[in-house]
């Protein structure tokens, strides 16, 4: 009988894992859209420049606040009841933009985006910290994480044939409806495990004693500094690629999808090796703080994107950031786990998207003004700097970090 309980729970921790994959492949397809087809609403809604950089802002801007406000309220209600509101809100949102006719009425459909998609990180690390002991938690992130590189990989050349097949509009409506679809599969399938349910009783002084906590802002302000790179790349490759690369719809959706695969492999990558050196003895935040630092090291190449003669080398040298970026983010997260106790880990890993977030936001109003004024290398060389500063910032904080979370 206990094998069979054994064997269960096996079971369904993994189709968990795997229902948050898809859950994080649909997020990042839904979110993906507007980069692939920003060409054709410019040309049909008739954005400028400062007008796309505003939508993208809008959609930062509210996913900048629920990321925290999401985190916390999946530690207080639960990860089965939150996810399932995040994804049906989120899907709505991407299904309502088939319907936009303006700038100011895609900025509010991507405003209603950015309310429900940041719900799905802070969850998912939440669930992978609880189901997942030390040793597999980053591989277990990176597995879930991995759905972002997947949905952007599968989005340029999906997203492409849908419009050419059909519209633009049905692009929006058809993912919208895949979200819907996996509803009720997390509902029937998600259980939270013994002892780490809803805490309904959580005081409202805890939620800003972590906003005091020194731990978090040695991981918060970091990832204020890293995931602007990781935006750039998401929301403006595929137009600089066309724009600047001479690249057509349809070879973007050829191509466009092959920075993403690396992203996805460094989302495993960055998980199994920092797991390795934990099973190797090192204690977990330092394995992290190990792989960490060697991404910053290697991020600066990430300047010579836009000086590079060859299309080819470009794509080559966005495959390696691509790779970094998600390297980073796993490692990142799975250091939230190994710090913070279960029931605050969505709170905290809100508290970071939040920090990110905030600096895409603020990033995005940069990119937008650079690139009008000097193109799309000045980005890429803003971008280079990114991650060498925020592992600095996390050195000089780890003091806060390092120390190891009872398990």
């Amino acid at each position: 009988m206990d094998q069979d309980r054994l064997t269960t729970g096996m079971r369904r921790r993994w189709a968990i894992l795997l229902l948050l994959f898809l859950a994080t492949v649909i997020n990042f397809i839904d979110r993906q859209t507007l980069s692939i087809l920003a060409p054709t609403l410019r040309r049909e809604l008739t954005l400028s420049e400062i007008d796309y950089a505003n939508v993208v802002t809008a959609f930062l801007a509210a996913y900048t606040v629920m990321y925290t406000v999401s985190g916390w309220l999946i530690d207080r209600f639960g990860a089965r009841a939150g996810l399932a509101v995040c994804v049906g809100w989120w899907s709505a949102a991407t299904m309502l933009t088939a319907k936009v006719w303006s700038a100011a009425s895609l900025a509010g459909c991507r405003f209603l985006l950015g309310v429900g998609e940041p719900g799905i990180f802070p969850g998912g690390v939440k669930v992978c910290g609880e189901w997942f002991i030390g040793r597999q938690r980053a591989m277990a992130i990176g597995f879930f994480s991995s759905g972002s590189a997947i949905g952007a990989l599968i989005a340029p050349p999906l997203i492409a044939w849908i419009a050419l097949s059909y519209n633009w509009r049905m692009a929006f409506l058809i993912p919208g409806l895949v979200g819907l679809v996996w509803l009720p599969c997390w509902l029937l399938v998600y259980r939270t495990p013994g002892g780490s349910g809803p805490d309904l009783t959580r005081q409202e002084g805890s939620r800003w004693r972590l906003c005091r906590d020194r731990r978090v802002w040695a991981l918060a302000l970091p990832r204020m500094l890293s995931d602007p790179v990781w935006y750039l790349y998401l929301f403006w490759l595929p137009d600089y690629l066309q724009r600047e690369r001479g690249l057509s719809l349809r070879e973007i959706g050829l191509y466009g999808w092959i920075p993403f695969l690396f992203a996805d492999l460094g989302a495993l990558g960055g998980g199994a090796l920092s797991d390795l050196l934990v099973r190797r003895g090192i204690p977990a935040p330092r394995a992290r703080i190990l792989v960490l630092s060697g991404v910053a090291c290697l991020a600066p190449f990430g300047a010579m994107v836009g000086f590079v003669g060859s299309t080819g080398a470009a794509i080559a040298i966005t495959c390696l950031i691509a790779f970094l970026t998600q390297c980073w983010a796993t490692n990142t997260s799975a250091l939230a786990t190994d710090t913070f106790e279960n029931r605050e880990v969505a709170t905290v890993a809100g508290l970071m998207g939040t920090a990110g977030s905030l600096g895409g936001v603020l990033f995005t109003q940069l990119l937008g003004r650079a690139i009008a004024a000097f193109g799309y290398g000045s980005a890429f060389v803003i971008g280079a700097l990114m991650h060498p500063v925020a592992i600095t910032i996390l050195l000089l904080l780890r003091g806060g970090v390092v120390r190891r979370r009872r398990h």
